[in-house]
């Protein structure tokens, strides 16, 4: 993900694109400073390189890290750019040191070659390129990684195991309940005690603060006291919750409690009732369940059974028990619980109706607070009020305080009375003042403890369903604190754990004490205020007189006044919030960054407070700031903040006009929404939505955001929309677009904004979400052309902007649904018609991006297009199936076929007319132009539009080349046979077939599926019977073919039964076709069994079997089958020399190599579900964009990745890694001097890998060297080892094989990119790995692959790693550039030749030139810098001087002196300088064999080598070492030669072969097929074509090396995996 910026060159930069996301770096300095191994070394050398452009940051506004502060102005969130989904610049990393830099000082043979000015001379001048210490610097530490973004891990897949329902939890209290009424019974008969309990003297007294008998009382003033605890109790319980009815029974008889605890049950129906039991004037509970009251005249003890209290109260309910053995009633409560369960059970057993008739009753539900255990009696220590346990529930500050000052006398604390622990000044409600601010500490500490402590279930339970159940359990801890010193143990039920020894516990004592510490200044400060109030009020004859009850009570303490609150502040506040924040940061640094790291087990324990202070204005930014932190960890953290209870607060201040506060909400609320969407409703139910689309369509610039990157928060802003629209929600639509009709028009000027793709990403998926199936908001989109500036997005350099794009207009397209006549009903225009035609006509273009998931997403749009005007497709089908009829009959269009055939037509013609009647509706004149064969209304537009896409060409139903236009000069066609000529709906048509056979399996999966529906609904529509026919008329036509085919293999097997190479079996889809032919259904077999799409690639778009009588050459693939040409089109007419010097070096062998291996497994696509064949085609298909790319907003993105992430895994695996690369390249630079005068013959290793190689690459750095065969077969190997990786097929067609292997990203985990002459390019991660391997892109980079006028050669590539482009050419006439970053062609060069290209090189350095040679000798230079037509700088075409037959390769030198070396088959060799018009140097084939006589003691060539060195198509293959002065051909007379760059031959050697290859009629010195030099090592791999062997071979130099590099000495492990077991291993 992207989570940095760079500073380096950027592949935009270059190319003059700028569309990507700023990645992260892996900054670390040259190896030479960096002790290998260590990470420490690499920190202590190179600090990190700064993250500056989009890092996330929390700063102020001066630059420094937010400090703590307890003012409003924080400096808010700071987001990254990034894309998540969206990586389009690859990962950048620090490389090895180039070689570049170094080799370039050393001339050919290792000598310096200066100038005059003492400075270095390269070829080409391209020393000036490392002159600039800059760009040595990107050159040696700037590295880009491609094709490792998202959507190539996931193919824009969600996991299979994503489910929305299943990644958040649930955290809404379906079952909230309220406590509506509370019966407070206080049973204490003041004057009289109980007769089991003896007091001690002096002893325990005050009941809720009051003295019930004060030392002066009377019976009256008991009285009096006995109400005045009544009321003090009923206050308390106020304090916890004001919305509860209180009903205080003071003293009651069991008739009283009967009566008022039924009546309230009738009342408060199924909601809570609170039963609090003061029993400290009555005897213990029973041992058998029985509490006590008094009789009327209180002369006794009257016993209640809990069950009958059960009974009156119900369920459910909340008691509270103060009194001794208090644990006993809970056992006891219990039992009655299970006795009721039994009795409501038997009730409904004997009437079943009953339930329907009254509800039933949760016994079980039930809360119990107990002051003690059955064997404990409550405390009676003189300084503790007597009904301790009710104290700390209801008045939990006052008793806190004094509990405080009893344990802890300290200096500060000694001068303090009890009582005045009780006057703290302020009010509980208002948090600036002393007493609120101690109630908020204490609130936030004993939630967070209870957090900590309990089970989440039960945490949601006891604090999150009832406030006044919540208030009483926070208080309830401090009850378990406070009375275990004096050996009294709480109870509850449900039972929690301890907690009084917990560590928060200490910051609520550092609280308290800061408080009493002031507090003798505070309550001067009151009393001064006071004598103020009282003056300024006495003129009124209005002062404030101290109340008095008569009790020795303390007065309450007197409110503060408004005028003066300054004064009344004037303390010191605590820092427990900032402290706790500081503690939640510190977590936040130490987080994990993976998903799966084991530190997720613990959650932070200060959440809970958190979510307390964002109830204060001082530290709320803070707060959100950090939450914000703490959300982006993933779904895990939003999931424990919407538990403790985060979303009620986040919601509210979506109110909140506070512009600082915007950034972190907006950043919450797109975390939130990406985990768990069923917020909508919240949303909608106070316009809260209304926050995100004024900030998103807000026309000043910062949208109200008071920070730089206001961009990706308007990103978020518009992701918030989409959600709050997805899933159908109507009335949020609805919502968005009456309160902000402007939304469309924003979105649609953010698509502008070419510096975000973020932005313009999500921008078109929150239309997509608004118009889906919503009409009204479609209706403002046409009228401010919507749609229209969408599609201007289709060439968007971004991939994940161009799939939004598609996705929009899927939703744009789908909304509306066709009428009767094909026509779209609810629209009923036709001008949406015309609009609707003439987007898709743009959007089929998109058809050859080089993405798979904008492929993927056109194919839904596709479908949707299909699906609402599919009467006009199954004509086009139709005609599209008559076409193909014709043409394999070889009839022209509107042939005739005799009377019979006539009349079958004309049926035909009057169904197809019936259908096909809108096609042309709306369109004034359309049939009568149709039936002129002048092509539908819109056609030339559609073909104008079609021509200007540079890189696109037209998608043919078949390969065989016959366009899909009709000219002017044309018979006149009947209307039956063209309605569909030159519409959108054809050229669709065309292109879905086509996309059945894409090179991605998902995307040829869908249009399968589209295929398959558009056929079934033809044949099930009135042209079935006649489709059918014609469908069984092809597969006999394929019989036919096939027969011949067999024939001729027949024919060859019998003339060498031996040697006979069985070809890759018929595909099963055509044999299916071909039993269905013959049965009684036809095609209708077919259509029932598999997949029709499957078939039709076999019927109309396959490729041919070749005729050729002889058997093709295993070393070259059916290159002409590709594009419906025979194999050999030179078989009728002899072979002239001119014509066989322009063949392929290989195209007239007849040596038959090994068997073939069996077929390897084709890797999958990440999470690919094949299809079920089993259940019918549906359309439109289904998205998961909008899935996948909400996904962004789960992933991590203000903070670096693992790989970055110091001391992680991944990042010593890459250090490992770069001091691996640079140790290889320092052991094999001294040798490179040496290797261009010294032999080459020296044998390091030979093994088998079953089958002769065609192309053959090495890594840089592993020891991995990679093989493919003459098909599809690619095989991975460990030279070191000798032993094979992973073995895997290409995935090519059967006809086409691998013409180019490449690596990629080789400085770190490398991938392999491959090209097959079908015009395909693949990439694969994980390699070298058989059970890992992925396929992670492919794309057609060639889309039309036509025969030249001088043979074939498939497809060529280069891949230029620094710029991030692929060259593309072979049969085609023009150069193609891919950009893999954007994965889009970027440009077009013409070859401005006839021929075709037959290898390619460039410049990896400036990657501006790149070199082709060509079928027929020629070579040019191009430079991408210029205009297309002005590209080609150089050409190199004279037949005399230079090459005259088949350019076998070219290649330009990555370092040294960067020699450009080609050949061609006939032998001759050329070194060139792009500035100069002849060769530097020539060695010819006339002269190869003198020049091998003198080249020295090295020179091995057998006699007679000469001449068959000179002989045509004698040269074979071509490899140039990338560093040292020497390249290597390969040749048809089985040797290998080896020169250095001063064409001084150094080597002749034949590789081994296995003698049990050898057979009568097989030629031993088979030609060589393949050879390699390794980019840095002293190394040869060699093959040839009747031998299933790879030969190794070293320079004389390594051998003479003591522990050389071959020999281990710098060797970097073996296999991709040696990397990290080796590190593994050391560390």
């Amino acid at each position: 993900m992207p989570r940095g910026a760079t500073n380096g060159l950027l592949p935009e930069q270059v190319d003059g694109h700028q569309s990507k996301h700023p990645q992260p770096v892996l900054n670390i300095l040259p190896s030479a400073n960096i002790q290998e191994g260590t990470v420490a070394a690499a920190e202590q050398s190179s600090p990190r390189r700064p993250h500056t452009a989009h890092q996330h940051t929390l700063s102020n506004g001066n630059g420094h890290e937010q400090a703590e502060s307890d003012s409003d102005d924080d400096g808010g969130l700071q987001m990254q750019s990034a894309n998540g989904a969206r990586q389009q610049r690859p990962t950048q990393l620090s490389r090895a040191r180039s070689e570049m830099v170094q080799d370039g000082r050393r001339s050919r043979d290792g000598h310096r070659e200066d100038g005059k000015d003492g400075k270095v001379r390269m070829r080409h001048g391209w020393e000036v390129q490392l002159e600039s210490q800059e760009q040595a610097t990107l050159l040696s530490q700037t590295f880009f990684m491609y094709f490792e973004d998202k959507r190539h891990e996931t193919a824009g897949n969600p996991p299979p195991d994503y489910d929305p329902k299943t990644i958040v939890t649930e955290w809404r209290m379906k079952d909230r309940l309220k406590t509506v009424s509370a019966i407070l019974a206080v049973c204490l008969n003041v004057g009289v005690d109980p007769p089991d309990v003896i007091k001690t003297d002096p002893c325990a007294r005050l009941e809720c603060w009051v003295d019930p008998i004060p030392p002066d009382s009377t019976n009256q003033s008991s009285n009096n006291s006995n109400a005045q605890i009544g009321k003090n109790l009923q206050s308390q319980y106020e304090n916890l919750s004001l919305r509860t009815r209180y009903k205080v029974i003071l003293d009651p008889t069991i008739e009283e409690l009967k009566r008022y605890t039924t009546s309230l049950r009738r009342t408060a129906h199924a909601e809570r009732i609170l039963f609090h039991y003061n029993g400290h004037g009555v005897p213990k509970p029973t041992q058998s369940g029985e509490v006590w009251c008094f009789n009327r005249s209180y002369t006794q003890y009257i016993p209640i059974s809990l069950y009958d209290l059960q009974e009156w109260v119900g369920a459910p309910g909340l008691w509270v028990w103060d009194c001794s053995a208090a644990g006993g009633i809970i056992a006891g409560f219990l039992d009655g619980v299970a006795k009721h369960n039994l009795n409501q059970q038997e009730a409904l057993r004997r009437d079943p109706n009953r339930a329907q008739q009254q509800p039933t009753i949760r016994w079980d539900d039930c809360i119990h607070l107990a002051a003690c255990r059955d064997n404990e009696v409550l405390p009676t220590n003189p300084q503790l009020p007597a009904d301790i346990f009710t104290s700390c529930l209801t008045t939990p500050i006052a008793m806190a305080v004094r509990f405080f000052l009893l344990q802890n006398p300290l200096p500060s604390t000694t001068t303090i009375p009890l009582d005045t622990a009780r006057n703290i000044p302020g009010k509980v409600s208002e948090r600036r003042t002393p007493l609120g601010e101690l109630n908020w500490i204490f609130t936030a500490i004993t939630d967070t403890i209870a957090w900590n402590c309990l089970s989440k279930p039960l945490f949601k339970k006891l604090f999150r369903q009832d406030l006044m159940v919540a208030a009483l359990f926070r208080n309830f801890l401090l009850a378990q604190r406070v009375m275990r010193i004096y050996h009294c143990h709480p109870v509850s039920h449900p039972a929690i754990p301890d907690t009084h020894n917990h560590p928060l516990w200490q910051s609520w004592d550092l609280a308290v004490e800061m408080i009493l510490a002031q507090l003798p200044r505070l309550v001067e400060q009151q009393k001064a205020n006071e004598v103020a109030t009282e003056i300024a009020t006495a003129p009124n004859g209005q002062a404030l007189v101290p109340q008095t009850n008569g009790s020795q009570q303390a007065p309450p303490p007197p409110a503060a006044t408004p005028a003066q609150p300054l004064q009344e502040l004037e303390y010191q506040h605590s820092d427990f919030f900032a402290d706790q924040l500081s503690a939640f940061e510190v977590y936040l640094s130490a987080a994990p960054a993976a998903a799966d790291a084991q530190g997720y087990a613990k959650p932070p324990e200060q959440l809970p407070i958190v979510l307390q202070v964002l109830l204060s204005q001082v530290h709320r930014l803070r707060a959100l700031i950090l939450l914000s932190k703490f959300l982006d960890l993933g779904p895990w953290a939003v999931n424990l903040a919407l538990s403790i209870g985060i979303f009620p607060y986040v919601l509210k201040l979506l109110q909140s006009q506070a512009v600082e506060l915007k950034p972190p909400m907006v950043f919450i609320w797109a975390r939130i929404l990406a985990v768990d969407q069923s917020c909508q409703g919240d949303l909608l139910k106070d316009s809260g939505f209304t926050y995100f689309t004024t900030t998103l369509s807000s026309t000043s610039s910062t949208g109200g955001i008071p920070l730089g990157n206001v961009a990706e928060h308007r990103a978020m802003c518009a992701f918030v929309i989409a959600m709050f629209c997805s899933n159908d929600f109507r009335p949020g639509k609805a919502a968005v677009l009456e309160a902000s009709p402007e939304i469309v028009e924003s979105c649609l000027q953010h698509l502008l904004d070419m510096e975000n793709p973020l932005l313009r990403q999500f921008s078109c998926l929150c239309l997509s979400n608004l118009w889906r199936d919503f009409a009204p908001a479609k209706a403002v989109g046409l009228a401010c052309q919507a749609h229209a500036r969408v599609r201007d997005r289709s060439h968007d350099p971004v991939p994940e902007v161009r799939a939004a794009c598609l996705d929009a207009l899927t939703s744009f397209v789908g909304t509306g649904t066709p009428g009767a006549d094909g026509s779209p009903g609810d629209t009923g225009d036709a001008a949406v018609v015309l609009e609707e035609e003439t987007l898709a006509s743009v959007i089929v273009a998109m058809g050859m991006d080089g993405s798979i998931m904008v492929r993927k997403e056109l194919t839904v749009f596709y479908s949707t297009f299909i699906k609402k005007y599919e009467r006009r497709f199954l004509v086009a089908a139709w005609e599209q199936l008559v076409e193909e009829r014709d043409k394999r009959a070889g009839r022209k269009e509107g042939e005739g076929e005799g009377e019979d055939g006539e009349r079958e037509r004309e049926k035909e013609g009057g169904v197809v007319e019936g259908l096909g009647e809108g096609l042309s509706a709306g369109y004034d004149g359309a049939v009568g132009v149709q039936q002129q064969g002048n092509g539908y209304a819109n056609g030339s537009a559609l073909n104008s539009i079609r021509g200007a896409a540079g890189h696109q060409r037209s998608v043919s139903f078949t390969t065989t080349g016959t366009s899909e236009t009709t000219t002017s000069s044309e018979p006149s066609i009947k209307p039956s046979r063209t309605l569909s000529k030159k519409t959108i709906y054809r050229a669709m048509w065309r292109q879905i077939l086509s996309m059945s056979a894409d090179p991605h399996p998902e995307v040829a999966r869908n249009a399968s599926v589209v295929v398959d529906y558009v056929i079934s609904a033809l044949l099930d529509s009135p042209l079935g019977e006649y489709a059918n026919r014609i469908l069984d008329e092809l597969v006999v036509q394929g019989l036919k073919q096939d027969q011949i085919a067999l024939d001729g293999l027949s024919k060859q097997r019998s003339r060498d039964p031996q040697h006979y190479r069985p070809q890759t079996p018929p595909s099963p889809a055509a044999s299916t076709a071909s039993r269905a032919g013959g049965g009684p259904d036809g095609y209708f077999g077919l259509s029932r069994t598999a997949s029709m799409a499957a078939a039709m690639k076999n019927f109309f778009g396959g490729v041919k079997t070749p005729t050729s009588d002889g058997p093709p050459s295993p070393t070259r693939s059916h290159r002409n089958s590709i594009v419906g040409g025979s194999a050999n089109p030179y078989r009728s007419r002899p072979l002239t020399p001119g014509d066989a010097a322009m063949l392929p070096p290989d195209a007239l062998d007849q040596i038959n190599g090994p068997p073939h291996q069996p077929k390897a497994k084709v890797p999958p696509s990440p999470f690919f579900a094949e299809r079920d064949l089993t259940k019918p085609p549906e359309i439109p298909l289904k998205s998961c964009f909008f899935t996948w790319s909400s996904s962004y907003f789960r992933e991590p993105q203000m903070r670096p990745s693992e790989a970055d992430e110091p001391g992680s895994l991944d990042y010593n695996e890459r250090l490992w890694r770069r001091n691996r690369n640079d140790k290889i390249i320092a052991s094999t630079q001294p040798l490179k001097e040496a290797a261009g005068s010294q032999g080459w013959d020296v044998p390091c290793g030979y093994f088998g890998i079953g089958a002769a190689p065609v192309k053959m690459v090495f890594h840089q750095f592993e020891n991995h060297l990679v093989t493919s065969d003459d098909r599809d077969s690619i095989a991975v190997w460990d030279w070191k080892d000798e032993r094979q990786l992973a073995r895997f097929s290409n995935g090519n067609p059967a006809g086409s094989r691998v013409t180019e292997l490449r690596f990629i990203n080789e400085d770190d985990q490398a991938m392999l990119m491959t090209g097959s002459s079908d015009g395909v390019i693949r990439i694969f991660r994980n390699y070298d790995d058989g059970r890992r391997v992925k396929l992670a892109s492919g794309f057609r980079a060639l889309s039309d692959l036509v025969v030249s006028d001088k043979g074939s050669a498939g497809l060529v590539f280069d891949w230029q790693q620094g710029q991030g482009r692929i060259l593309v050419a072979g049969d085609d006439r023009v150069i193609r550039v891919w950009q893999a970053g954007h994965e889009l062609c970027i440009a077009d060069i013409p070859a401005r030749s006839g021929s075709c290209i037959t290898s390619l090189t460039s410049d990896q350095v400036e990657g501006n030139v790149f070199v082709a040679g060509f079928g027929n000798g020629s070579v040019r230079a191009y430079d991408q810098r210029m205009s297309a037509r002005d590209s080609m700088i150089m050409d190199w075409v004279d037949r005399k001087t230079d090459h005259r037959s088949w350019i076998v390769g070219v290649h330009l030198q990555r370092g040294g002196m960067r020699e450009l070396i080609s050949a061609e088959s006939n032998g001759g060799i050329r070194l060139w300088d792009i500035r100069m018009r002849k060769a530097v140097s020539a060695l010819d084939s006339a002269g190869a064999h003198s020049k091998h006589q003198s080249g020295g003691s090295h020179a091995h060539t057998n006699s007679g080598g000469g001449g068959r060195a000179s002989s045509p198509r004698s040269l074979r293959c071509l490899s140039v070492h990338e560093h040292a002065p020497v390249f290597a051909t390969g040749s048809a007379d089985h040797t290998i030669r080896v020169y250095n760059t001063q064409l001084k031959h150094l080597s002749s050697f034949e590789p081994y072969m296995s003698y049990l290859r050898l057979a009568s009629n097989v030629p031993r010195n088979a030609p060589i097929t393949a050879t390699a030099l390794h980019p840095h090592r002293m190394m040869l791999a060699c093959g040839a074509v009747n031998d299933g062997h790879v030969n190794l071979f070293k320079c004389e130099a390594v051998k003479e090396k003591e522990g050389g590099v071959l020999d281990g000495g710098g060797g970097g492990g073996g296999g991709g995996g040696g990397v990290v077991e080796e590190w593994r291993m050391g560390g």
